[in-house]
């Protein structure tokens, strides 16, 4: 389900209160620090919730807030949150809390869960996306059943860059999916978090299974995005995303379609759609053939005859016929 509030509509003397509610009922409580000049703050919260899951926004006029033991006695439910940050930011464990000072750069992620105590720290207006992962959801895949502590995961490491790419693809493809598979994409990313924090046995296989999905993902919003070159191969997409040719060719393996096969029919697709629709008016068949990274037009013509039954020309005349 899509969320949004805004403290811009309220009474400026109540914009703080609201918010904080609005941040406990979603994520967790807290208590702001000092705001210099409180009817100045603005708050937003824009994303999804689903099923006890919510990726979402924040950009908040504080700087500094806290959780204290008061804050997490308010809370009913357990749940494990993975920050990635905007501006760099000190988070310090509270009071009886593992103790840890994690100092976070741009792109950062913070991962830490409702049972710790925290003093956090931005330069500037705090600005992040948030991922809240349900304990029960999480717990089984971790080692002994909980995150040992708080911790930080860079954006240059192997999993945070992974992580990252997971997390924005879920947030671009959530809001076009029900509540349903909404759910099931977070829920998908508990598998990546569980490899971050220390995964059981069960964890780590659908860690790694995560893992292949989001690489293979990966692979194929490279391909889509280069499908006009023809120049376009498993050697160089491999390269470009930093894995080898043959850890692409094993991500394609459980599809029970290849690389060169998965290629070959988007750029028929697109073909297609070119031929017959308004897109390809007053172009030529060769031409839109060499324009989507075909080079052989003998190779064209057999491989879209085959896939879609008829030759180009038909489908065109076809589509004009239907006009």
């Amino acid at each position: 389900m899509r969320v949004h509030f805004s403290t811009d509509g309220l009474p400026p003397v109540d914009r703080v209160r609201f918010w904080c509610d609005y941040f406990a009922q979603q994520v967790h409580s807290f208590t702001p620090g000092e705001i210099p000049d409180a009817t100045a703050f603005r708050a937003e919260a824009a994303g999804q919730v689903a099923g006890g899951f919510a990726l979402l926004d924040i950009e908040t006029g504080l700087e500094r807030a806290r959780r204290t033991r008061a804050d997490i006695l308010k809370d009913k439910t357990e749940a494990v949150y993975i920050r990635r940050f905007r501006r760099p930011l000190i988070w310090r464990a509270g009071p009886g809390s593992t103790p840890v000072d994690l100092e976070h750069e741009p792109g950062d992620f913070c991962v830490s869960s409702t049972e710790w105590q925290f003093d956090a720290e931005s330069k500037g207006p705090a600005s992040f996306r948030v991922l809240v992962i349900p304990h029960a959801a999480l717990s089984p895949l971790l080692s002994g059943g909980r995150l040992a502590r708080p911790f930080r995961l860079p954006a240059a490491s192997p999993l945070g860059s992974l992580l990252a790419a997971a997390i924005d693809a879920a947030n671009m493809q959530i809001p076009l999916l029900s509540d349903e598979l909404g759910e099931a994409v977070l829920r998908n990313l508990s598998g990546l978090v569980a490899l971050a924090c220390g995964a059981s046995d069960e964890g780590a296989e659908q860690g790694r299974q995560s893992v292949r999905t989001n690489q293979l993902a990966a692979v194929k919003r490279y391909a889509d995005s280069h499908l006009a070159d023809p120049h376009l191969t498993p050697a160089n997409a491999a390269a470009a995303l930093g894995i080898s040719p043959r850890q692409l060719h094993r991500l394609f393996e459980p599809t029970g379609v290849s690389f060169a096969r998965y290629v070959l029919r988007q750029r028929l697709l697109r073909c297609r759609d070119a031929v017959a629709g308004a897109t390809g008016t007053g172009r030529s068949i060769v031409d839109i053939a060499f324009g989507w990274g075909f080079n052989s037009m003998a190779t064209f013509y057999r491989a879209f005859t085959s896939e879609f039954g008829g030759a180009p020309a038909v489908l065109r005349a076809a589509s004009r016929r239907g006009d």
